[in-house]
C-alpha cells in the first residue's frame, strides 16, 4: 500500500494486453516522471506491448486516447496542468477530464487517467516526483486492474 492509501491487487495479471501511454510534452519534465514511473511498472508486471505517443498538450490527450483505442486495449494518459492567472486551467482539466471519460465509456475499453490538476508548481512536483507521491505508477495499476 502506497502512502496515500492506494493498495495494489494481488490478482493474477494478462499481461498479454496492448497498452498505449499518451503523453503530454506540456510540463515535460513533470510529466516524463509520471510516464517513466508507469512504463516502469507495467514492465515490471511483465507487460511487453506498450506503445508511447507524445501530443503537445493537455487537451490534445483526448484526440490520442480516442486514436489508439483501435488498436490498444487500453490507454493511459498523462498530463501536468498548473493554474496560472487565467480560467485555462479550469477549462483545460475539466475538457480533458470529461472528454477521455466520453472517450473510455463510448469505446467501452479503459483509461487510466493520469491528468495532474495542481494549483501550483509545488503541488505538482510533489504528485509527480519519484521521492514523493508519483502517481504515474498507482495510475498504471488501475488501468491493469481496469484489463482484468
Amino acid at each position: 500500500m502506497s502512502q496515500d492509501g492506494f493498495s495494489f491487487s494481488s490478482k493474477k495479471i494478462d499481461v498479454s494486453k496492448k497498452i498505449t501511454i499518451v503523453a503530454a510534452k506540456w510540463n515535460a519534465e513533470l510529466v516524463d516522471e509520471l510516464l517513466e514511473s508507469g512504463k516502469a511498472h507495467l514492465e515490471e508486471l511483465g507487460f511487453t506491448d506498450i506503445k508511447i505517443v507524445n501530443v503537445p498538450g493537455a487537451w490534445e490527450l483526448v484526440h490520442a486516447a480516442q486514436k489508439e483505442l483501435a488498436d490498444a486495449d487500453g490507454v493511459i494518459a498523462y498530463g501536468v496542468v498548473i493554474r496560472g492567472e487565467t480560467t485555462h486551467y479550469e477549462l483545460i482539466s475539466e475538457s480533458t477530464a470529461q472528454g477521455l471519460m466520453h472517450v473510455s465509456v463510448n469505446e467501452k475499453k479503459p483509461i487510466g487517467f493520469g491528468l495532474i490538476a495542481a494549483e501550483n508548481l509545488s503541488q505538482a512536483k510533489e504528485r509527480t516526483s519519484e521521492l514523493k507521491l508519483n502517481k504515474g505508477k498507482e495510475i498504471a495499476q488501475s488501468l491493469v486492474e481496469m484489463l482484468n
